[in-house]
């Protein structure tokens, strides 16, 4: 079976870059030059030069929360308006700036400002108010008493923009979106969220930051090789016309990672910067926490979790 590569298109939204002149992000819609036209989102950047820049950020006010099946629904205020909506999954990181600590979905309130991450290489639904579903989410502290620093830091740990230089110490907190810890040795020419307060006046000004979150994927394992056709001709069934293949098998051929969740009753599919979500019994899934929706809802059968073989091409 020869495996295609499917593009899919990606809406870009409005990157938020940190200026000469200030250590954080600009929040309204004249500094972002937020467009929309026909219903679209669009971004406007007069200079991508940080293209080693694999995320991008959008902020705005709590507005109001929904609870959607799998998923809150997070719709952010700018300047009176919607302007966005997050959807937040039950493993979505949040991080609160002013303790530095992880936080839950439902402990987000409305009028709290938030910063969320995405990878640019998003696929998102071509509508307004543009949704996003981040990697990761900071809740900004009230008080503003600290700041928060988004680029691509080189192996000097200098930002993209030559604005900031990092002096880490033993005191600094580094881990992944993920919360996992990790070392000084792993910080080198990645993507950065950093967490920091006084700075030098130099250029770069340089600072000794409190924590850093480094903006990362995790990899897929490979698998040995299957017969995916003989698999499906071996292994699937008809129900209301539709065919059901074994999720499991087919997926590990097309070398995603599987994981089970027992207590959510779902299953994680990653590779490489793909990552699908499914759960049990409901017609909706995750694609790199934007929204798909199957023929039919997935089953366990035989104690293996079938899903439509429509779904397949999604994982192409």
């Amino acid at each position: 079976m020869k495996r295609r590569v499917k593009m899919i298109g990606t809406l870009t939204l409005a990157l938020v870059m940190a200026s000469p002149l200030t250590p954080i992000y600009a929040s309204t819609a004249e500094e972002t030059n937020f467009l929309v036209r026909d219903h679209i989102a669009l971004e406007e950047i007069s200079n991508l030069k940080d293209e080693k820049m694999n995320y991008l950020s959008y902020e705005g006010v709590v507005k109001e929360i929904r609870t959607n099946g799998v998923y809150l629904s997070v719709s952010l205020e700018n300047e009176g308006e919607i302007t966005a909506v997050f959807n937040i999954f039950d493993d979505t990181p949040i991080v609160d700036q002013a303790s530095k600590e992880a936080l839950k979905g439902p402990e987000l309130k409305n009028g709290q400002k938030i910063i969320g991450y995405y990878r640019k290489d998003m696929p998102m639904l071509m509508i307004y108010p543009p949704m996003i579903s981040p990697d990761l989410v900071i809740v900004k502290d009230q008080e503003d008493k600290d700041f928060i620093k988004y680029s691509y830091f080189n192996e000097e740990l200098v930002s993209e923009d030559n604005f900031l230089k990092l002096n880490v110490s033993d005191e600094t907190i580094i881990t992944d979106q993920y919360g996992e810890k990790l070392g000084v040795e792993d910080l080198y020419n990645k993507d950065l969220v950093v967490f920091y307060s006084a700075t030098t006046k130099s250029i770069p000004a340089q600072t000794n930051p409190s924590k850093i979150i480094i903006l990362s994927k995790k990899s897929s394992e490979s698998s040995e090789f299957i017969d995916i056709d003989e698999v499906i001709k071996a292994e699937s069934y008809k129900e209301d016309g539709i065919t059901m293949i074994p999720l499991r098998k087919i997926a590990e051929a097309l070398e995603y990672k599987v994981e089970w969740n027992n207590e959510s009753r779902s299953v994680l599919l990653t590779r490489g910067n793909s990552s699908f979500t499914i759960s049990i019994g409901q017609e909706k899934f995750g694609y790199n926490k934007s929204i798909g929706v199957f023929e039919k809802a997935p089953v366990i059968k035989d104690g293996k979790t079938y899903v439509p073989q429509s779904f397949m091409e999604n994982l192409k």
